[in-house]
């Protein structure tokens, strides 16, 4: 894994591709989400016990992660039922089983301390465990509770650094074109309107990539695939 590299990922051309972003549509999810779903689909394997932190009540994303859910322990801000364990992540804590993974997706901009969040969870990992991460970057404001930053990829670096991991960075749905087609699917209520529409900027995005010099400086999420050195 190296420390200085840095990655995307979009959705391309191909029919695999395309009926997965349809299922997504149909299913009402971002863009950005879409993506991140294939990203976790074709490159996320895990196969031991893994704590989903900041779960919520539904979280499709964790059966493109781990085929067996019963892996897969969850936590969370609020009471959710007997399959999601309420913990406070704005307080130090330490998971009473040490995990060799951990999931944390779209919770750190909604944490204020998020220092103490990312010891905490570096605690709660075994040594070489993996922590994969991530957050929206050009997303809107939304409460869960709060929310209350956007962090680059050169923020995350130093700051995932810091605090014991290496990582490598794969910046999600990235370009020009993606960006625009994220926030035009907030205002587009119709998946029949949302699938052409995706189609058209995808094949924008080529030529955004091809003529700008600054193609990879847009993009809609971080994905951060740490490991625990320290």
């Amino acid at each position: 894994m190296e420390q200085n590299k840095i990655d995307y990922f979009n959705i391309n051309l191909n029919f695999k591709n395309l009926i997965f972003l349809l299922n997504q549509i149909i299913k009402g999810k971002s863009y950005m989400r879409a993506t991140h779903n294939l990203f976790l689909k074709k490159k996320i394997n895990v196969k031991s016990p893994i704590a989903n932190i900041g779960s919520g009540k539904k979280n499709e994303y964790m059966k493109f992660i781990c085929e067996d859910e019963t892996l897969v322990k969850n936590y969370d801000f609020f009471n959710l039922g007997k399959n999601v364990k309420k913990i406070d992540l704005e307080k130090r804590f330490i998971l009473k089983k040490k995990f060799k993974s951990i999931i944390l997706f779209n919770v750190l901009e909604h944490i204020y301390n998020k220092e103490q969040l990312i010891k905490s969870i570096n605690k709660s990992l075994k040594k070489g465990g993996k922590l994969e991460l991530f957050v929206p970057f050009m997303f809107r404001y939304h409460d869960d509770p709060k929310d209350y930053q956007r962090v680059t990829h050169t923020y995350l670096r130093k700051f995932l650094k810091e605090n014991g991991f290496k990582t490598r960075i794969t910046l999600i749905a990235t370009g020009q074109a993606n960006v625009i087609l994220e926030i035009l699917y907030k205002y587009l209520k119709f998946s029949i309107i949302k699938y052409p529409f995706a189609i058209l900027f995808i094949l924008l995005n080529y030529i955004f990539k091809f003529f700008s010099k600054d193609f990879i400086n847009y993009y809609c999420g971080i994905h951060c695939s740490c490991i625990k050195i320290k």
